[in-house]
Formats: structure tokens, C-alpha cells, sequence
């Protein structure tokens, strides 16, 4: 039994080589290459981008805006067109009716006529242009600009604070990925310790059979226990290898790249930090910039029914429509207009649309104050489940040092022939089992700290 006690007390130099052979990574490291290549976090920061762009966008409402525009006319042939002028009357013929001599009486009709001839006209629209400049600048639109420009903006915050709450969350995950590594080699160290436990006492009882003190009966017992040792073993190898190629997803390397862990379970006794601060956490602030950004919106759906004014000018210049070779029009010219718009009435519907985004905004505010009341809970539950983690690490501790002295107990009475060797297999077991649950409280106490930090605004 001593060689198995030896066994045991050197339980966390097996994984020695293993370490070695890997890169070394701490959880801060980690962190750091989580944040630079998590895709979740290039795409809340690209999501920013875009707010910005879109508040630079907004903010050009407020300046005039220039415009320049030119049409051109080509036409291949020509419209000849003869215009009739048709006569005109220079006077009424029976007015002159006893004034004129009797003889010119016939030819007042004729000369009351002046024939004009028809008149040939060639029109050609070929080559014709209007060119020009414009300038318009709203004066007044009730308003809708600057709710405009504000709903950007506060769309540029939520982005931003969108970045900073999906950066806590992909802190938290990785500090689960890396704790897990973490738990998954402490395993397999357990795993192979208790392997060597049982192949220890495998050459002990078969030794012991040979020299005719012990059955066949014993040996393979420890034979089919050594077989769930083996088996335990290459499950947690298998955990190994999962645990540590998830790591290296989260931190954007490699699925097969070669790391460890820096970094062990640290003091598991310590309190969990003191202090709730919801109001620093990015959900809250997001929450009330949602209810800013419906007051915003009530003001932009109310500006549709009050007066807007605006004003253009500009200046034009036109050329062409050629009649028998001659330009009508050549020449340019300024121009301004002022547009005025007052809604007078539309049957209530821009009083119900304002009534409608005003209840929005009161929905909006009963949200954030529900969500900030499970936000507490959220604190209170995370601060609750380090308290019984550190617990459960105290108790798994204490219980796994027990486990190993019933086991060398159990071992001194199975070599005195005081104990089956049935109850001595099963205090192995219980050690492995005892060890496996401390090791599993541990990586739980590390991850639910994290947890805690961001439940409790302090990440």
C-alpha cells in the first residue's frame, strides 16, 4: 500500500510532459485573442460602423444641397409647317353704306378684306439644351431633421454599447472554454492516477495469486476494474482533446494548434466581490436609449402634421427650338420659389399616430424597468451560486481526503484479510469519483465568477 500512497501524492506531477509540449497560454491571453478574432465582435463592431456612417449621413439634412442638371435634344430631321393667316376685316362695309359714292358700293366688301399670304415655317428642335443649377435648403419641417438626426445618433450609441455587451459575452465564454480545459486535464490526471492505482494493485493480487494467498477469483475483479479505468482514461482524453479544441475556436486559432492552459484554479475560498451595479452593465444603458429613441420617434411622427417651409433658387439657361434657322429660345435666367405646406385636416390621424408613439414609449419604459428588476435577480442568482460553489468546493475537498484515507484504510484491512476485496475496489472508486467531483466544483466556482462579474455590472 505504501507504493499506491506514493501514487497518490504525486497526482499532480503525471501531466508534466503534456504541458510541456504545448504553448503556454494564460486566461488573460486568451481573452485578448478572443476579442481581436471573435467574428461576433467584428460584426457588432462593422454594425458601428455603419451607425456612424449613418449619423454623417442624417447630419447633411441640415445644409443645403446643390444640384447641377443638363438635358440635350437630338432630332434627326426637321417639321415644315405652312402656317394659313387667313383674312382680316379692316372695317365694317355697311357703315360706309350712303357715304361712299354708289359706284365704289360693290368693292367696299373687298376692300374691306386684307389677304394675308401663308406663311412657311421650318421648326427644328435638333441640338436644343437646358442646362442649370439649383440649391434648396429647408427652413422649417416641423421638426423632423433634428428627430432625425437624433435617432442616429442613438442608433450610433446602441451599436457602440452593442460592441461592448457582446465583448462581455464572449469574455464570459471564453473564461467557460478555459476553465473546461482546465477541468478536462485535471481529469485526465485523476483518470490516470487512478489507473495507476488500480494497475498497482493489479500486480499486487497477481503476485499474490502466484504464491497461492489470494484466488483467481480477486485478480479478476481488479482485472474488469482496470478495464473502467482504461475506458474512464480515454474518455477523458477524449475531453481533452474537445475542451482544448473549443478553446482555440473562441480565440480564433487553429482547431488542431497545440495549447495549455498558465493558468490553475485559484483560491476557491475567497468571497465573491461586493457591489451590484446594474446601471454599468451595456443592457441597462441599452434599455434606456430605447426609450429615448421612441421619444425621438413620437417627435419625428409628429412633425409630419405641423407647417414646413423650404426654399430653392437656382438659375437655368435654354437654348434651342430654331424656327427658320433662328433659336427661339436663348437665353437664361434666375428663379426662386418658396414652398409653404400646413396640414389643416385629416380626420385625427396625426393625433392617433402621436397618441400611438407615445404609448410605444410607455411600453418602452415599463420594459426597461422590468428588465432591470431581472437584472438584480440576475446579480443576486450569480452571487448566490458562487456562495454554494465555494461550498461545494470546501465540502468535494473534504470529502476527497476522506475518500483517500478510507481507501488506504480499506487497502491495509483487504491485506490483512479483515475486508473483501469487493469494498476495497469500491473505495477506489469512490476516491475517483470524490476527486472527479472536486475537480468538476472547482472549474464551476471559476466559471460562475465570471458569470457574477457581468451579472453584477464589474466585468
Amino acid at each position: 500500500m505504501k507504493q499506491i500512497r506514493i501514487i497518490i501524492l504525486a497526482l499532480p506531477l503525471l501531466a508534466l510532459p503534456a504541458l510541456a509540449a504545448g504553448e503556454e497560454v494564460s486566461l488573460d491571453r486568451c481573452r485578448e485573442m478572443a476579442l481581436e478574432n471573435n467574428r461576433r465582435i467584428a460584426i457588432a463592431r462593422q454594425a458601428d460602423e455603419q451607425a456612424a456612417y449613418t449619423v454623417k449621413a442624417t447630419k447633411a439634412n441640415f445644409f443645403p444641397k446643390f444640384s447641377a442638371g443638363a438635358y440635350g435634344l437630338y432630332a434627326s430631321s426637321a417639321n415644315d409647317m405652312k402656317l394659313a393667316l387667313g383674312d382680316i376685316r379692316l372695317f365694317d362695309p355697311s357703315t360706309l353704306e350712303g357715304i361712299v359714292p354708289p359706284a365704289l358700293e360693290p368693292w367696299l366688301d373687298r376692300l374691306s378684306l386684307l389677304r394675308l399670304p401663308e406663311l412657311s415655317l421650318k421648326l427644328d428642335l435638333n441640338n436644343s439644351y437646358l442646362a442649370g443649377v439649383s440649391i434648396e435648403q429647408p427652413v422649417y419641417m416641423g421638426g423632423k431633421i433634428h428627430s432625425a438626426y437624433r435617432m442616429a445618433r442613438i442608433g450610433d450609441e446602441l451599436a457602440a454599447l452593442n460592441v461592448c455587451l457582446t465583448e462581455e459575452e464572449v469574455i464570459v465564454e471564453t473564461d467557460r472554454a478555459y476553465w473546461t480545459y482546465v477541468q478536462t486535464l485535471e481529469l485526465r490526471k485523476s483518470a490516470g492516477a487512478y489507473k495507476a492505482v488500480v494497475e498497482e494493485f493489479l500486480r499486487t493480487v497477481s503476485n499474490a495469486v502466484e504464491a497461492g494467498m489470494k484466488s483467481r477469483n480477486d485478480l479478476m475483479k481488479v482485472q474488469v476494474q482496470l478495464n473502467r479505468a482504461e475506458l474512464q482514461l480515454q474518455r477523458a482524453d477524449n475531453g481533452v482533446q474537445l475542451s482544448r479544441m473549443n478553446l482555440c475556436q473562441m480565440v480564433g486559432l487553429p482547431l488542431d494548434s497545440d495549447i495549455v492552459p498558465s493558468e490553475s484554479f485559484g483560491d476557491e475560498t475567497a468571497p465573491a466581490a461586493a457591489g451590484t451595479d446594474i446601471t454599468a452593465r451595456p443592457e441597462y444603458t441599452m434599455l434606456c436609449k430605447q426609450v429615448e429613441l421612441k421619444r425621438q420617434e413620437q417627435r419625428f411622427i409628429q412633425s409630419d402634421f405641423l407647417p414646413s417651409v423650404g426654399v430653392r433658387g437656382g438659375y437655368n439657361y435654354t437654348y434651342g427650338m430654331k424656327i427658320n434657322g433662328r433659336p427661339l429660345f436663348d437665353n437664361g435666367g434666375f428663379s426662386a420659389i418658396i414652398a409653404v405646406s400646413i396640414p389643416l385636416f385629416h380626420w385625427g390621424e396625426g393625433m392617433n399616430k402621436v397618441r400611438a408613439a407615445k404609448a410605444e414609449t410607455a411600453m418602452a419604459e415599463l420594459q426597461r424597468d422590468e428588465m432591470a428588476e431581472k437584472m438584480e435577480l440576475e446579480a443576486q442568482q450569480a452571487l448566490n451560486a458562487v456562495n454554494e460553489y465555494i461550498l461545494e468546493v470546501r465540502l468535494t475537498e473534504s470529502a476527497l481526503s476522506q475518500a483517500e484515507e478510507n481507501m488506504q484504510t480499506s487497502g491495509n484491512f483487504y491485506e490483512a484479510g479483515m475486508e473483501p476485496i469487493s469494498d476495497y475496489l469500491e473505495a477506489q472508486a469512490i476516491w475517483q469519483n470524490a476527486s472527479a467531483e472536486y475537480i468538476a466544483a472547482r472549474a464551476k466556482l471559476a466559471i460562475s465568477r465570471s458569470e457574477y462579474m457581468k451579472a453584477a455590472g464589474l466585468l
